[in-house]
């Protein structure tokens, strides 16, 4: 894969810190365009890639009114209603990440690879799925050259705020058995993403015939070559 200009939205999150880490081990992130809400507190807290020339850190509303031309665009945007509310998940599960998608498709973007969740439905009984099977509708709706949705069950990993609930039920469902409700690292999603998008179509599991794909546990396992 030659050079590419990359969007990382969501980059300060369990899967967004490993796809940042897995993007700057590549030959071809050239350029990462990385939104955050407080760029100075950022840079402050991890001076390293601050001064690392590929990554280029701004607010969203700095890059909503930029035009720059990006090439790929991944997004592992998510909170949960218990810090955020319902109107705060809605508007970070949602609505952020259809208004950073329109952008990077506006740049020229020719695949969207976006963090979706198990049981995402637009019917479902539960809040957080409902958001996620909107979410996935108007991504599709989009109409985008290439669109990969990843929908992991349970995350494991640290986590800027400790939540009880799924800790102790990763500890259960990190077991094989439970196939596609098995939850993973999100490091493991962070280099399945990758790899899909860096793989010919072929070690992606692309269906040439379709602009969207879905990858659960088991694809995202494969991926990841663990």
């Amino acid at each position: 894969m030659s050079t590419r200009r990359l969007l990382l939205a969501g980059g300060t999150g369990l899967i967004g810190r490993a796809l940042l880490d897995n993007l700057l081990l590549t030959d071809w992130a050239g350029h990462i365009v990385l939104p955050v809400r407080q760029p100075q507190q950022w840079c402050a807290a991890h001076p390293q890639l601050a001064a690392d020339k590929r990554i280029q850190v701004l607010t969203y509303d700095e890059l909503f009114a930029s035009q720059q031309p990006v090439d790929l665009m991944f997004c592992a945007l998510g909170t949960t209603q218990a810090k955020a509310g319902k109107a705060g998940l809605r508007q970070v599960d949602y609505q952020l990440v259809i208004e950073c998608a329109s952008w990077a498709k506006r740049q020229g973007a020719e695949l969207v690879s976006v963090v979706s969740a198990l049981g995402a439905n637009r019917r479902s009984p539960f809040f957080y799925n409902r958001v996620k099977g909107d979410m996935e509708q108007a991504l599709e709706q989009m109409n985008l050259p290439r669109l990969q949705i990843w929908q992991p069950s349970l995350l494991l990993g640290e986590r800027d705020e400790f939540r009880l609930a799924e800790h102790l039920s990763g500890w259960i469902l990190r077991l094989p058995l439970f196939g596609n409700v098995q939850a993973l690292a999100g490091e493991r999603i962070a280099r399945a993403m990758v790899a899909a998008a860096a793989g010919s179509a072929a070690e992606s599991g692309l269906n040439q015939e379709s602009s969207v794909m879905r990858y659960r546990v088991r694809d995202i396992k494969r991926l990841a070559r663990v």
